[in-house]
């Protein structure tokens, strides 16, 4: 398969690309970096095979808005073809076109194909794909001939591996799994894994046990008719003794049952009578506390009767009402004593008149004294100052005795309203508790209410006690019951005595019973032992005389069975052991082939991989799993994990070159690279870039990178150009190098 065109109308950041490619040279694709390189990588991959899941499909969806669509043009064994999907609806068209033309001849399949789903058109898709490819599954063409950006890193998978050697490694599979049916048909044994071994057996281990029955039942025969005679006066003995014991037997139990029985009885007695005080003393208690309950309705009744329908309000406004008519009292008294301060006459005080005409008078016979120093002036001076003293000293008293009664007459008046309002909360009160008192105080119906609530709770607690007794007239019911019971039991007991004399000395010994009925129960077990010993022994004589001459007739027809059974054994062993012999050639020549076919591989991968690293890993193997071990010039087993990154990338790309050369023996895939050298220094870019154009002559080589300096190392190629600033005008550029 050599692709010839790739179109995209819209897939990621590329928009209207267009690219031919050349089918015999290598096709270089140069961009900048986030210039769609791998966008168009994954375009390409993505039109063949479709997205394997919804986020893929989700990120590669145009960044512009443009149709969600792109095409492959290719050339593959069968013919030219060109593959269309539209992504959004998963529509594909496959046309065949002509050769060297863009003509198409005939449409060969036109429907949704989405590889997540299983549709008939998918699955008619998918034949196709494997008729270009060999394989149906992206994966798969990423493991072989698509490496996408920093994946450089190959897993060969099982699939992969059958691809890559064609169809040979298949047919053995086939063939190895049709002998491994058949040689489970006859043995559940595995050859290789002891692990495999079937749980239920087959035809050869289902003959041998056949065989081994047949020989016991032949076995049996003979010596039935070596030990057959005349054995009927053993017999008799045998019949006799079993007899004997049956009889003893039969005894025994007759007298175990009747202790039991006995036992059982006087069980039931001792139970019944122990109930009796019990319920005598529960009658007694339920008949003092239903007295108690009644003396305490009856007192309550004839007391405290009027404090039968008292809410539970009562005590509170009961307390409310004393606390307000003390509250009252408390008022009136103090308007009383405002009312006689008032009424009082005032007394006038002189004291304070007489200090300010004191005051009044020094100071005015100071001032007359230090004004003109006579004594009769100063006498006037201070005659005038105390008279003046007086007269402001009377005034001020008679004004402060108007201010005091202005008080008392306002705080009077306060009390006189707050006596109002009490009492008119005192009439709300008793308007509640009037029918409780009566005539009564407010004390005493206060202590009546606390003594009803007492009595009342007392009167639930005795009520409670009675609730949680049975009522009397049950228990002289369930008294009645046991009598009878009891009578019952003992003319069941007197009966029994009667019947079995041996029990009347173990009456009044309760141990002396429980002994006699474990040596009973002993005796009886005992004698069921020899019983069965005996009736075995007869089973035996029985079987050992009852076969007769019909199992000596039956020898021949064994014989012949077993002659037949072990000539079918001995085919099947046969038949097993040629089984076996062609399993092992088989595998021995699969695993022969797989070395070849590994080895070639090595050898391939081994050549481009000294070329790579310019000869300093002379030697490459690979196992059976395609685990490397290189070497140097210097050291042996050198584990691919102990390289750099740029030496591991050059193995890998080692092994893709010689994976593609193999898979080319089938059909020619493209190898697809994205930017896969970003870890190789220039000498190592150089060399891979040789080997690349050498491989484009077998098998159609596309690399993608951003790197320009390649354009250096590369002799003859065909460039291109990704991501410049003008999609429409310059995507998909040509560069033709030859030197």
């Amino acid at each position: 398969m050599r692709i010839e065109r790739v179109t995209v109308e819209g897939f990621g950041p590329l928009v209207n690309f267009d690219a031919n490619l050349e089918p015999k040279r290598l096709n270089l694709f140069i961009g900048p970096n986030e210039s769609g390189k791998s966008s168009l990588a994954a375009a390409l991959v993505s039109t063949l095979f479709g997205f394997p899941s919804l986020e893929s499909e989700e990120l590669a969806r145009p960044w512009n808005g443009a149709k969600h669509k792109a095409s492959v043009t290719f050339s593959a064994v069968t013919g030219r073809y060109r593959v269309t999907r539209e992504f959004d609806s998963h529509e594909v068209q496959v046309d065949r076109l002509r050769d060297g033309s863009a003509e198409v001849e005939s449409s060969v399949f036109r429907g949704a194909a989405n590889p997540r789903g299983r549709s008939a058109e998918q699955l008619q898709y998918e034949e196709l794909l494997r008729g270009w490819f060999g394989f149906t599954e992206a994966r798969l063409f990423r493991e072989s001939s698509f490496v996408h950006e920093s994946a450089l890193e190959t897993q060969v998978s099982p699939e992969l591996r059958h691809l890559v050697s064609g169809a040979v490694e298949a047919d053995y599979q086939q063939i190895q799994d049709a002998l491994m049916e058949r040689l489970d048909s006859l043995t559940k044994d595995h050859p290789f894994d002891a692990r495999a071994r079937k749980r239920s057996n087959r035809s050869i281990e289902n003959r041998i046990e056949r065989i081994q029955g047949l020989r016991d039942r032949r076995s049996r025969s003979e010596y039935v008719l070596t030990e057959l005679k005349t054995r009927s006066k053993e017999r008799e003995e045998i019949e006799g003794r079993l007899l004997d014991l049956r009889a003893d037997l039969a005894a025994k139990e007759q007298l175990r049952a009747d202790l039991e029985s006995w036992l059982s009885l006087r069980e039931e007695q001792r139970k019944l009578l122990k109930r009796a005080p019990a319920i005598g003393q529960e009658l007694v208690t339920a008949r003092r506390a239903r007295t108690q309950v009644q003396d305490m309705d009856r007192k309550i009744a004839e007391t405290l009767g009027y404090l039968a329908n008292a809410p539970e309000e009562v005590e509170t406004d009961l307390m409310r009402l004393g606390m307000l008519r003390a509250q009252r009292a408390r008022h009136q008294k103090s308007t009383e004593d405002e009312r006689r301060m008032l009424d009082a006459p005032a007394r006038k005080s002189s004291a304070g008149a007489v200090g300010v005409g004191v005051l009044l008078a020094a100071l005015f016979g100071a001032g007359a004294w230090f004004a003109i120093h006579q004594p009769f002036a100063v006498g006037g001076a201070a005659a005038v100052g105390f008279g003046l003293g007086l007269l402001i000293g009377r005034r001020r008293g008679s004004t402060k005795g108007q201010r005091s009664r202005e008080l008392g007459e306002a705080h009077i008046r306060v009390l006189e309203e707050n006596i109002r309002t009490v009492g008119q909360e005192i009439d709300g009160v008793e308007i509640r508790v009037n029918p409780y008192l009566a005539g009564r105080t407010v004390e005493v119906v206060l202590e009546d209410v606390k003594r009803h609530r007492a009595a009342i709770q007392e009167r639930r607690e005795a009520a409670a006690v009675l609730h949680s007794l049975p009522t009397p007239e049950r228990l002289e019911a369930e008294s009645k019951e046991i009598d009878e019971a009891v009578a019952s039991l003992r003319s069941k007991e007197k009966l029994l005595l009667q019947q079995s004399p041996f029990l009347a000395p173990l009456r009044e010994d309760p141990v002396r019973a429980a002994e006699a009925a474990e040596k009973l129960k002993r005796e009886a077990t005992a004698l069921r032992t020899k019983l069965e010993a005996e009736q075995e022994s007869l089973d035996a004589f029985l079987r050992r005389a009852g076969g007769g001459e019909g199992d000596a007739e039956n020898l021949e027809s064994l014989d012949e069975m077993i002659v037949t059974e072990e000539e079918v054994l001995g085919r099947e062993e046969r038949q097993r052991a040629a089984l076996l012999l062609a399993l092992e050639v088989l595998r021995d020549s699969v695993q022969a082939y797989q070395r070849e076919h590994v080895g070639r591989l090595a050898s391939q991968a081994e050549a481009t991989f000294r070329r790579l690293t310019n000869g300093k890993y002379t030697k490459l193997a690979l196992n059976a799993d395609f685990q490397p071990t290189l070497a140097t010039a210097d050291h042996e087993n050198v584990p691919l994990e102990s390289l750099s990154r740029g030496a591991r990338d050059a193995f890998y790309l080692s092994l893709r070159a010689a994976l593609a050369r193999e898979l080319a023996a089938r059909e020619p895939l493209p190898l697809l690279l994205d930017d896969p050298i970003a870890h190789f220094d220039e000498e190592r870019r150089g060399f891979l870039l040789g080997v690349l154009e050498e491989l484009a002559s077998e098998i159609q080589v596309v690399l993608l990178t951003h790197d320009r300096r390649v354009l250096n190392n590369v002799r003859e190629a065909h460039v291109l150009g990704v991501g410049t600033s003008s999609p429409t005008k310059d995507s998909g550029r040509k560069i033709e190098i030859r030197r």
